[in-house]
């Protein structure tokens, strides 16, 4: 049996026999994982406390067999906040459910773990609009992920977009359609929405708390970027469209 330590937050759990989770954990070192956090539920267990929803810590695990179970965990952050505020415990729950799909199992993810770690913290300690973090986190995890929608270019006729006064977006070509190139069924979209995205792909991960967002932008965004993940990502996330704006 082998022991291997993980940075990892805890994407989510579930409840096993007696008193056992299984946590599923975003690791820096290994993508996602599965672990067994045997007795977690009992009283005075050493992992009860590293056994919840958005744990962040320093995980050491046992494997066998292609298995991992939790010998022991030093909670680095619990992000309290999150659980005290309606937006953003749902945006945090995105959060982790937009990482989990996006990665790979064992496979090292350093760039999406930071990226989730900084959006975690500004939504539970800073005074940013959950929906803004939303957002920016959106958008930069697809960028991570090599799925950057078309901003500047038409992707039915190649016409640059910049100048343009007239756009729609079309999540399954892959991005901005110009006014000539509307059709039935694309989503309303502003130059403004996509200068927006623009701008959020250029920050650094700590830099996410600038973000500040105008309503029509955040309407415009939480329906573009919201369809346009679960496409390329083929998996629906329903927890973006229920952010609530400010």
């Amino acid at each position: 049996m082998a022991s291997v330590t993980v940075c990892g937050i805890v994407l989510r759990y579930a409840n096993y026999k007696d008193y056992d989770r299984i946590l599923t954990l975003f690791t820096r070192e290994r993508g996602v994982v599965s672990a067994s956090a045997r007795g977690c539920r009992r009283p005075g267990s050493k992992l009860l406390g590293a056994s919840e929803l958005f744990i962040y810590g320093e995980f050491v695990l046992f494997e066998s067999r292609g298995k991992y179970t939790v010998d022991s965990c030093d909670v680095r952050e619990r992000f309290y906040p999150l659980r005290e505020n309606i937006d953003k415990f749902t945006a945090a729950t995105y959060f982790l459910s937009l990482a989990g799909s996006a990665s790979a199992k064992e496979q090292k993810a350093t760039a999406l773990f930071t990226l989730l770690y900084y959006a975690l913290s500004f939504l539970a300690y800073g005074e940013q609009a959950p929906l803004d973090i939303a957002l920016c986190f959106t958008a930069r995890c697809l960028h991570a992920l090599g799925y950057s929608p078309a901003l500047t270019h038409c992707v039915r006729c190649g016409q640059d977009l910049r100048g343009l006064p007239r756009m729609g977006f079309d999540p399954a070509a892959g991005g901005a359609v110009c006014g000539a190139c509307l059709c039935q069924g694309d989503l309303p979209v502003t130059p403004l929405s996509l200068e927006a995205v623009r701008r959020m792909l250029l920050l650094r991960d700590e830099d996410m708390n600038k973000v500040v967002l105008p309503q029509q932008v955040r309407q415009e965004l939480q329906r573009a970027l919201g369809d346009y993940a679960e496409y390329v990502l083929e998996r629906k996330f329903a927890a973006l469209r229920q952010i609530g704006e400010p």
